[in-house]
């Protein structure tokens, strides 16, 4: 393809880069008023393939490190992100439009340019996504800061997936889950939290010859509820406030308590608790005191798994309809709940941030299923009996896999790469907890 400048040179492939990064430190206006020269033309003489869907990711100027780590996040994500193929390294919108029409060759439908620094202490990110075709930045320019280089990143990374797709993404969300080590009397049982990317593994609870169950974060991301299951004991609920260390059991019933979920506002939390080799689901305040049976759930055999969807209504487990074959219902607190499932082994149930989705174990593989009980996506056997959690927004999912070696591994619901985190020990039960950034 041949772009037409001011000039009377022919340049290759192997010398357009430079070529245009020194144009870029040029002048625009003394480029765009020389008249009268003969015209210059700039020949690629390589065709670079681009696919239509293809997004162009420019290194962001400053930090490699904090350009790398946007990059990564956006190739993990359903977006198809390339940073091959090049013809230049403009880092905003005003640099791009002396090498515009030579971008526009090459059918990137958009490009990401930026640039970081740090002003007063904070690193700070200027962004801009880019309709090639006709130059547009969409929705301008945009700016975003953070004292932690790495949660500036993820904040860009945020904005860039949202303005190319509409839908919002919390990237600094943590994963908190269960980590079990040796076994027998040498079991400990360790509640950790850790990045989505892996890093920074901080330890919470650790509890020798005891097990932990099946953790819940409430929506601000302050508390935990989980079940404890102390040697020749049953297991009971406590909540561990991350802004004082303290822990705080919140029932005293009789028999195992597991499964607990907060409310849309953080006010209840609901759970199942067996007793006579029965179990039915109870909710109470989060702050503790007398639980609430749920009567109306009080259905023959086993109501387990109860989870608050956003608009406050739930998803359970029960095997009422077949014995020893749980199927997912919805309950909206009035009426009589409703089946989803119908068949085969479906349990562990959570609604995605929108409610149209629902994370479940589809006998023992991770699965998604819409709210008519549709699977929209399988990702097989994890080898733990785990079901996916959704994150904050819910557009990614996390679950454990491997009995003995265990992973955490973190997906797109849309597609993207799976990310694998390896875990020392048994990982199990992970969720998300919210950044509030």
């Amino acid at each position: 393809m041949t772009l037409k400048l001011k000039s009377s040179n022919l340049l290759t492939l192997s010398a357009l880069s430079t070529c245009l990064i020194s144009l870029s430190a040029l002048s625009y206006p003394t480029l765009a008023s020389a008249e009268g020269d003969d015209d210059w033309h700039i020949t690629i003489d390589k065709q670079v393939e681009v696919s239509q869907k293809q997004i162009a990711f420019v290194p962001f100027a400053g930090s490699e490190a904090i350009s790398s780590i946007i990059e990564n996040d956006l190739k993990a994500s359903p977006l198809k992100i390339s940073s091959q193929g090049l013809i230049g390294q403009p880092h905003s919108s005003e640099e791009l439009k002396v090498t515009l029409p030579a971008w526009q060759k090459l059918n990137f439908p958009h490009m990401i340019i930026g640039q970081s620094s740090v002003v007063g202490g904070k690193t700070q990110i200027n962004l801009e996504v880019i309709e090639v075709a006709n130059g547009r930045v969409i929705k301008g320019k945009h700016t975003v800061s953070d004292a932690d280089p790495k949660v500036a990143a993820h904040k860009a990374s945020n904005r860039i997936y949202e303005l190319l797709t509409g839908k919002k993404l919390d990237l600094n969300a943590a994963l908190l889950y269960i980590e079990e080590k040796d076994v027998g009397e040498q079991k400990i049982s360790t509640l950790m939290l850790r990045d989505a990317d892996g890093s920074n593994p901080t330890p919470l609870i650790s509890v020798p010859d005891s097990r932990i169950y099946a953790p819940a974060v409430s929506p601000d991301g302050r508390y935990i509820a989980y079940s404890l299951q102390k040697k020749y004991n049953n297991a009971y609920l406590y909540t561990y406030d991350r802004q004082t260390r303290t822990i705080t059991q919140l029932v005293n019933l009789k028999g195992s308590n597991l499964n607990p979920s907060f409310s849309p506002d953080g006010s209840m939390i609901l759970f199942s608790n067996s007793t006579n080799a029965d179990s039915d689901i109870y909710r109470v305040s989060s702050r503790g005191g007398q639980a609430e049976r749920l009567s109306a759930l009080a259905l023959p055999y086993d109501q387990v798994s109860p989870s608050y969807a956003p608009n406050g209504s739930i998803v359970f487990v029960s095997d009422h309809a077949n014995r020893g074959k749980p199927s997912i219902y919805r309950y909206n607190f009035r009426g009589a709940p409703v089946r989803l499932t119908h068949g085969g082994y479906a349990t562990n149930p959570s609604v995605s941030a929108d409610g149209t989705k629902i994370a479940f174990l589809s006998g023992s593989n991770a699965a998604i299923m819409d709210m008519s009980g549709n699977i929209i996506a399988n990702y097989g056997s994890t080898g733990l009996d785990q079901a996916p959690s959704f994150s904050p927004y819910g557009q990614r999912v996390v679950y454990a896999k491997g009995a003995k070696n265990s992973s955490l591994v973190v997906r797109y619901v849309d597609g993207g790469q799976p990310v694998t985190i390896p875990v020392n020990g048994v990982a199990k039960s992970p969720i998300w907890v919210p950044s509030g950034k």
